[in-house]
């Protein structure tokens, strides 16, 4: 995952290392992760200069992952949902669903919302600390669709592959965000009045050529196994609906109409683009640290050497 700014003058190159695994039925699965045992993760992101190539920074890609994303559904909420929305339904009680909600809260005015969580612990805590931080409502529910009944927007934070938001309960006037496509059904961007992405993500091929396929996020790309190893890997192609979808800077620019009434449903699927907006983070933060004098300083001839690449 890689993107720059010419603005600002630096291209931010993502690098994970997961150990994945996606357990369940049919139905009801997710994607886990790890990186050397459950619970740790390594993401990295390499700053570079986009005028001389210089390494700039190392940054470790956590925060940054879950604010970025929150930022896009943040706008997804501004330009899509109603004016006067303020109550939530969000199904995911993780970093996710913490950092959307910060992002929801600065663009409307939120005063109530109803999470739910396989792991009702997990929807219990996100309650509490919610609550606490925005002194708003937050109450835990016992299913997804008592979580979305009656609310202005959803929310769908989650790990999982397959469909959490059905689309019969859409509601007039509903906004509607995700994290992934998996998380709506087939056939979503049809059936809501107005169906938006971030942007582009992945190219998209009829017929991918042989070893190449896409799974994760719908990324298209080649898989090295055995194929015993390889049909473990769900396939998850781009639905075709998506495809015609406008873009968020289509609605922002007046290319694409956005939302014209308080009844019309809208869909935000927060996918695309990704590389400029770890760009545009990684240089916030970049430029922050240096002028605190916070982070460690690491030679540069570490990172260059006088033999051709």
């Amino acid at each position: 995952m890689t993107g720059g700014a010419r603005r600002d003058g630096f291209v931010v190159a993502r690098m994970l290392s997961d150990i994945v695994s996606w357990p369940g039925k049919e139905g009801d699965r997710r994607e886990n992760k790890h990186c050397i045992q459950p619970g740790t993760y390594c993401g990295l992101l390499f700053m570079f200069s986009s005028r001389d190539g210089m390494p700039a920074a190392l940054i470790n890609d956590g925060f940054l992952q879950h604010m970025r994303v929150a930022g896009g559904a943040g706008l997804g909420v501004k330009y899509l949902a109603k004016k006067d929305s303020h109550t939530v339904g969000m199904i995911g009680s993780g970093g996710m669903a913490r950092t959307y909600l910060e992002a929801f809260s600065c663009v409307r005015k939120i005063t109530k919302v109803k999470v739910y969580s396989p792991n009702q612990e997990n929807a219990r805590q996100y309650a509490k600390e919610m609550s606490e931080k925005f002194r708003i409502e937050v109450a835990p529910v016992a299913s997804a669709r008592e979580a979305v009944k009656g609310v202005d927007i959803v929310s769908c934070t989650t790990s999982s592959i397959d469909p959490v938001f059905k689309t019969e309960w859409l509601e007039p006037g509903m906004h509607v965000t995700d994290v992934t496509w998996d998380e709506t059904e087939p056939g979503f961007a049809n059936v809501v009045d107005v169906p938006v992405s971030m942007g582009e993500s992945t190219p998209h091929l009829e017929n991918p050529p042989p070893g190449a396929f896409y799974a994760s996020h719908g990324f298209l790309g080649y898989v090295a196994g055995q194929p015993e190893e390889k049909a473990r890997i769900p396939r998850r192609p781009p639905r075709a609906e998506i495809l015609k979808m406008p873009t968020l800077a289509d609605i922002i620019s007046g290319k694409a109409k956005g939302r014209t009434n308080g009844k019309q449903t809208s869909w935000f699927l927060n996918l695309g683009v990704m590389g400029v907006q770890f760009a545009a983070v990684c240089t916030a933060v970049f430029n922050e640290a240096k002028k605190r004098g916070i982070g460690r300083d690491i030679p540069t001839e570490w990172f260059t050497q006088n033999i051709r690449d």
